[in-house]
């Protein structure tokens, strides 16, 4: 077999596959072909799949130095085995390229599963571990980063599982391992226990404010706003450009902040393990004013409960009346020191921001019907796009 092959071609990714040895015997005869490959196919972004690469020389690393500085974009190099990657990170060429590591391969076969969300399914994998499974239809990428905000958060002093690493789950999906935390959802504990019902939510408060009085890196989590800015510009097919342009707008108004933002706050994404709160469901994690939290708690604490008290109870896990005893708790305390009538103002203002995650369904709401999705864009033009003038430039808490 060749130790270099053309394995795809497209417009923005052109995949060589390496494989046996690449030694100083071989280098310049891999070199030349490896030139003679992108030659052919100059476009798009180089990838080197090093899945059946067994050894590589000071030799074969030359040669890669040689070709990643020649390409305009940095060289993407995946698969890499542990022995290969060790290589690669001794010598420092780790940081020439992008670079992943070879997936670990796991079964379901024979694991429980103990958890199920909008993105996918839990299941144990033996006594200090469990993989979070995603969709099928979930990007490689937005796994990768839930994986890598989930670290940095812990880092940053978020209480959070700690997660391990990317595998591939029965061939066709992908998962993150955490370690196996042995606790409750807080919906859980709060629906059953209403003798420690005051103490537990005034930790699940002092944790969202925790989160906001967080200050976090721009250059390990993204913008909230870019967030929505990607998720306006995916429902260009459900919307017009003036309406559009809107979303842009009201999004664009929010004032800027550092604090870190969790994505999708509530108490069936927090944790109680003996008395402790921890946070899991990280995907979301970003930078921004706190309203953009607020909006997707409200989003299932008080929309929800409006439109479906009995989906609301299905999909928080708590009953209706209870949902809202703790919304209420939740802006009340929060907003401990404004006065009532500043409290009801921002209270609005959120609940009527939220439906920015009804207006853009099509994203937040992938996978769900299409009759729900239109239903969603529908209430959005009628309900939320003609009060946005009113929201733009009012946030100023």
């Amino acid at each position: 077999m060749n130790e270099i092959q053309l394995k795809e071609s497209g417009k923005t990714n052109v995949v060589v596959g390496f494989s046996g040895r690449i030694s100083r015997d071989n280098a310049p005869d891999c070199e030349k072909e490896l030139r003679q490959i992108r030659a052919d196919h100059p476009q798009g972004t180089l990838t080197l799949d090093f899945e059946k690469l067994e050894y590589i020389s000071s030799a074969g690393l030359r040669m890669l130095l040689t070709i990643a500085k020649e390409e305009k974009e940095k060289v993407k190099v995946f698969q890499i085995s542990s022995d290969i990657f060790e290589i690669l990170e001794d010598t420092g060429f780790v940081k020439m390229f992008e670079a992943h590591k070879a997936m670990k391969h796991y079964s379901l076969e024979g694991c429980e599963m103990i958890g199920q969300g909008a993105n996918g399914q839990v299941f144990r994998m033996d006594k200090e571990n469990i993989v979070k499974v995603f969709q099928k239809s979930t990007p490689l990428e937005d796994i990768d980063r839930e994986r890598n905000l989930a670290q940095q958060a812990l880092l940053d002093g978020i209480p959070t599982a700690i997660s391990y690493t990317v595998v591939v789950v029965d061939e066709d999906r992908y998962g993150i391992v955490f370690e196996l935390i042995d606790a409750d959802p807080l919906s859980q504990v709060l629906k059953n226990n209403p003798d420690t019902y005051e103490k537990n939510t005034d930790q699940y408060i002092h944790l969202y404010k925790k989160i906001h009085e967080t200050e976090g890196d721009p250059t390990a989590f993204g913008s909230i706003k870019d967030i929505y800015y990607d998720s306006i510009n995916a429902c260009k097919d459900y919307y017009s450009e003036a309406e559009l342009q809107k979303l842009h707008d009201l999004v664009a108004s929010v004032p800027d902040r550092k604090t870190l933002i969790h994505g999708d706050y509530h108490p069936n994404n927090v944790m109680w393990q003996n008395g402790d709160l921890i946070l899991i469901d990280m995907g979301d994690m970003s930078i921004g004013h706190p309203i953009f939290d607020f909006l997707a708690t409200a989003a299932t604490q008080v929309n929800l409960v409006k439109l479906s008290p009995e989906y609301a109870e299905f999909h928080t896990k708590m009953p209706a009346e209870l949902i809202t005893k703790t919304w209420r708790k939740l802006i009340d305390q929060y907003f401990g020191d404004k006065t009532k009538e500043e409290r009801d103002r921002i209270e609005e203002q959120i609940c009527i921001f939220s439906k920015l995650k009804v207006a853009l369904a099509p994203v937040f709401g992938r996978g769900a019907a299409p009759e729900i999705i239109q239903a969603s864009i529908d209430d959005a033009k009628q309900n939320f796009l003609p009060k946005i003038d009113e929201l733009i430039g009012a946030v100023d808490w």
